[in-house]
């Protein structure tokens, strides 16, 4: 076969389950060619087939191809072949061999479950907007945080919306991303972060849940899957609006809060960030572990009550960027993202 744009595409994909550790088991962390045209690869959480037009069967390691395969040319025309067990990548100037690898189990393909599973082809609706790709990534950052346990490593899409914990922090955007799904679907948050990387390039021509896990079709016989788990999951939803009715919220400048934001990465984790209310002025004080203290006023506030509040900066990072909205309570800070996610943030005595 010859190389097209389209392989190009793979070298990316393949990147994305790169892992020497899976590799040896030779389904996971590998590339699974076939000669129907389709190659396979998966990390166990994520997962892709992709529409190549390979007319041979073989398998290689995912890591070992990334490796080599994205320092060639993608200028150049190059043929693909398998000769004497290793793939064969070959222009008039340049050959690369890369070692077969022998797999003894069954790949579960994509395109074979889409047109056998029964019920399948009723499907969901993406529900794309232009700042999903933020949103995703916002609530994927709160769900891979330091605080989060192994339960907790995931995204909640409900119905009603999409929903991310780590136990001090709840992340919550009351829009839904998938419609038609009426299960709470819980997706592992590195599957749903690669699922991102691929939205923002793509165009979604189909969705289904099958068995927990998440299916999309992109233009171009591309297909992804993302690995859902069946665990308890607290309430987000109910928890995040209960302490929402206690805080008193108000209007904050963007650029304001940005400037918070370069202050709370420049400050140890465990320093504590002291947002106080005093005259109707909003203010920020910090005293670091570092050997610094930092005292700014930030804007005037229409809430004529004081308050003092304090939250570990390791907390406030990947929250306080892009806020439009604050909320203060003895208990938690409210912060809202222009894109509408919706944080508590559990504050400290």
């Amino acid at each position: 076969m010859k190389w097209n744009g389209v392989m190009s595409k793979l070298v990316k994909l393949s990147g994305f389950i790169a892992d020497e550790k899976l590799e040896g088991s030779g389904l996971l962390g590998v590339l699974c060619f076939f000669k129907d045209g389709y190659v396979y690869g998966s990390n166990g959480v994520f997962e892709f087939e992709l529409y190549c037009g390979v007319d041979f069967d073989g398998v290689v390691s995912a890591s070992k191809f990334y490796d080599v395969v994205r320092v060639l040319d993608p200028r150049v025309s190059y043929g693909v072949s398998v000769s004497d067990g290793n793939l064969v990548i070959r222009s008039d100037e340049t050959e690369v061999k890369i070692s077969m690898i022998e797999a003894d189990g069954k790949v579960n393909r994509i395109v074979c479950l889409l047109s056998s599973e029964e019920g399948v082809k009723e499907g969901v609706e993406v529900n794309w907007r232009e700042e999903i790709v933020k949103v995703l990534r916002r609530e994927g950052k709160i769900a891979l945080s330091e605080s989060s346990s192994a339960e907790y490593k995931v995204i909640c899409f409900a119905k009603d919306g999409v929903y991310a914990t780590d136990r001090v922090r709840i992340a919550c955007y009351f829009m839904p991303f998938l419609v038609g799904e009426e299960r709470v679907l819980l997706l592992s948050v590195d599957g749903v972060k690669r699922l991102v990387e691929v939205m923002g390039d793509e165009r979604v021509v189909g969705a289904w849940v099958v068995k927990g896990k998440l299916y999309v079709k992109f233009d171009g016989e591309f297909y992804v899957g993302v690995l859902g788990y069946d665990i308890s999951y607290p309430d987000l939803k109910s928890v995040l609006l209960g302490y929402k009715k206690k805080v008193k919220r108000f209007a904050v400048d963007m650029v304001v809060m940005g400037e918070v934001d370069k202050i709370v990465k420049i400050l140890d984790t465990s320093d504590v960030v002291h947002l106080v209310l005093e005259d109707r002025w909003l203010e920020l004080r910090v005293k670091s572990a570092r050997g610094f203290e930092w005292r700014k006023k930030l804007q005037k506030v229409d809430i004529d009550r004081d308050y003092a509040v304090g939250v570990l900066a390791r907390d406030l990072d990947g929250v306080i960027d892009d806020v439009v909205e604050l909320g203060l309570s003895d208990e938690v800070i409210y912060c809202r993202s222009v894109e509408g996610v919706e944080y508590v943030v559990a504050t400290i005595s």
